[in-house]
């Protein structure tokens, strides 16, 4: 019966243990934490100087940091961009040096030009449903740099040409891809 107590003992001496090693990692992340917290601040303020250089950046680049060490991931439209996305990173406080991964892409599509795209398809579905009602229904518009192109079927030619004629005489329209199938 005498181990009942010595059992205790080395049981609390576990805990204690445990419990001062527990104590050391919470410490050791707080003393982390500092340096993390610089990095954010750094990461934060290069993402809104790039951002500065094309609004577009806000989600063509990606910034991580690590020690005050940038690296630049994403697209840039070109070389003179990509240029101005290193020196933004580059004049921040606390920057050590950038690692610049971008890559160019001259085709690159901004928000500016995936919004007027996708308000020009609004325009397209509209002036359909307005001239063809329910026929409408049947198609769907997609458009790229202002080319609408229709996919669907409709009942007759006739339909589908007054489709045709309504898309061209929208606001905005480049050209027209007939993928429209009839009778």
């Amino acid at each position: 019966m005498k181990r009942g107590p010595n059992i205790t003992l080395a049981a609390l001496f576990m805990l204690a243990a445990c419990g001062g090693s527990a104590q050391k990692s919470a410490q050791q992340a707080a003393s982390a934490a500092p340096g993390e917290a610089k990095d954010a601040l750094i990461a934060a303020t290069v993402k809104t100087k790039v951002s500065a250089v094309d609004l577009d950046a806000t989600t063509a680049v990606r910034v991580d940091v690590s020690d005050g060490r940038v690296v630049l991931t994403g697209e840039a439209k070109n070389e003179e961009q990509r240029r101005e996305f290193e020196n933004s990173a580059r004049s921040v406080d606390g920057v050590k040096g950038v690692d610049d991964r971008t890559r160019i892409n001259p085709h690159l599509r901004g928000a500016k030009e995936t919004l007027s795209d996708a308000a020009l398809t609004a325009r397209v579905a509209g002036a359909l449903a307005a001239e063809t009602g329910i026929n409408a229904l049947a198609i769907k518009p997609t458009v790229h740099d202002g080319v609408v192109t229709l996919d669907g079927h409709v009942r007759s030619i006739a339909t589908k040409q007054t489709m045709l004629q309504t898309v061209r005489g929208v606001g905005g329209v480049r050209s027209v891809v007939d993928r429209i199938a009839a009778p």
